[in-house]
């Protein structure tokens, strides 16, 4: 089994780009050869889905690279550094590349899993999606799809 999986929040304003496109997917009959889902911004909820079984994980998330609002580049964890700050293990603030060394840390098996990083505009406390991510999303799609299903992680 593959998964795409989307995270983020809906009153996150950009940061709901990942659920978006999981939406757009579902929406679209896009699904093939894999499952689209969302996980919101519970990181813990990733656990379900490193399982024996899975071949490929494709997260799409909004992150701030320093590019142009909503360009996006794919990365595997071990190119890449969380920034973000946490109190703790918490299902109400989460962050993927922790929740990602606590389930090595504990057993879990880790499948390829790879990111789809979408430089947001604006990230605040509002529902919504800006124009500039809004008009690209069958692209994102696009790219998600290609990436999952050509066999490379």
């Amino acid at each position: 089994m593959k998964y795409l999986i989307g995270v983020g929040v809906y009153v996150g304003y950009d940061d709901s780009v990942g659920l978006r496109l999981i939406e757009h997917v579902s929406e679209g009959g896009l699904e093939k050869g894999f499952r689209a889902v969302e996980i919101g911004g519970n990181m813990l909820n990733l656990f379900s889905y490193l399982e024996a079984g899975v071949e490929k994980i494709l997260v799409v998330d909004s992150a701030k690279m320093g590019k142009a609002p909503g360009d996006y580049m794919f990365f595997k964890p071990e190119q890449v550094e969380s920034q973000k700050v946490l109190a703790g293990v918490s299902t109400h603030e989460g962050d993927v590349l922790k929740t990602l060394e606590l389930a090595r840390q504990t057993g879990y098996r880790i499948p390829p899993i790879e990111f789809m990083g979408i430089e947001p505009k604006r990230v605040e406390p509002e529902m919504g999606l800006s124009p500039e991510l809004e008009r690209r999303l069958p692209e994102y799609a696009a790219a998600a799809v290609e990436r999952l299903t050509r066999g490379t992680a």
